[in-house]
């Protein structure tokens, strides 16, 4: 434990005393009055780094973003955990800080929260105000934009009425609140350019030569068969430029209700964005046009996915509460998943924006 002697810190910076008292409270898991010292602290120095002048001759590490976001991890707010420990990361790198934030990645959770208290990974904050739910900011460049052809359908018949189930299929997508979607009729002109219709039998390679056509990153398409009383719908997500499959997914209901085919079309949905995640990490190594990133199968990451190479700038501060609420953004390119291993992935540069990317770097999948 870190004692404090008034007599001894009475010559010290404010902002030093507040920093101590911090880890202090730290030890003691008072996460709470940590946090407050550390707000403290960086009203006056603002930036984590290795070597700062405390007193005198006396040099310490200062890395008050790094471990507030520890005290928000270990308090189950990981909305505010993560931008403090990339604010860290960006200024100065650390192992700590890297591991709370692959932990949070991860879906990790404290270890005094039992499975049945601790908080979900958020998907939406709790208040009204929305964002993607891997970003600890603004979002970075566009999200994965998906083209949905119409299904095959098998057996179906007159079952559905008069409903629309490419219909259902783009609002399916939509309400997820992951993929930038291209409006049925955009799809619809470019469908009637080529001479297809919507009978939904069209090969991957049509398929993704479609959705190319309309600027889209991956095309859905699939089947929904009938059997007797059961329906079952299949769907496939395939990559515009390689026409190979990123993921396919299913769901299966006993009846054609309307209510059970809008489940299936959400389960099918859900099971495809989670097959996409939308997860933070960094350049770590350069060849050429060829990136190697922290990013790897157990975080998620599959072949044939994309991401943005960034890097943050300034700090933009509240005027009155002289709050941090974001960073500038610089995109650099964007990328593609070329390899994926358990750890790490290297990726392809597609496309070049501002610059070319440099080591440690930041990376968003899109």
């Amino acid at each position: 434990m870190v004692c404090l002697d008034p007599q001894m810190t009475a010559g010290w910076a404010q902002w030093h005393l507040s920093y101590k008292i911090g880890l202090e409270a730290m030890q003691q898991n008072d996460w709470n009055r940590a946090i407050e010292n550390f707000q403290k602290a960086l009203q006056v120095k603002g930036q984590d780094t290795k070597k700062i002048r405390s007193a005198g001759a006396m040099f310490i590490e200062y890395f008050p973003h790094r471990e507030m976001g520890i005290c928000y991890f270990n308090l189950g707010d990981f909305t505010r955990a993560k931008p403090e420990l990339e604010n860290s990361l960006m200024h100065v790198f650390s192992e700590r800080a890297k591991d709370y934030l692959d932990r949070i990645n991860r879906g990790d959770r404290p270890a005094s929260f039992s499975s049945s208290t601790a908080p979900a990974l958020p998907t939406r904050p709790p208040n009204s105000e929305r964002r993607p739910e891997s970003a600890p900011t603004a979002p970075v460049g566009e999200r994965f934009t998906i083209a949905v052809l119409p299904f095959e359908s098998k057996g179906i018949g007159t079952q559905l009425g008069q409903i629309d189930l490419l219909d259902k299929l783009v609002t399916g997508f939509v309400n997820i609140n992951r993929f930038k979607v291209i409006e049925r009729a955009q799809l619809e002109t470019i469908l009637a350019e080529q001479k297809l219709g919507l009978s939904g039998v069209i090969d991957a390679s049509t398929a993704a030569q479609i959705g190319k056509g309309i600027g889209a990153d991956g095309v859905v398409c699939g089947s929904v068969i009938s059997s007797g009383n059961a329906v079952s719908i299949d769907a496939r997500l395939i990559d515009t430029e390689t026409a190979a499959i990123i993921t396919a997914r299913d769901a299966f209901s006993s009846s054609h209700s309307l209510q059970n085919l809008s489940q299936m079309i959400a389960e099918v949905a859900a099971k495809i964005k989670a097959d996409l995640p939308l997860i933070n990490g960094y350049v770590i190594g350069i060849q050429g046009q060829q990136l190697t990133i922290d990013l790897g199968m157990r975080h998620g990451l599959k072949k044939g996915m994309k991401c943005h190479i960034y890097c943050e700038g300034a700090s933009i501060v509240h005027p009155v509460t002289n709050e941090v609420i974001g960073k500038s953004v610089d995109q650099l390119c964007e990328a593609q998943v070329n390899e994926v291993f358990e750890a790490y992935a290297v990726v392809g540069i597609t496309k070049s924006k501002s610059g070319a990317p440099a080591i440690r770097d930041k990376v968003i999948t899109k």
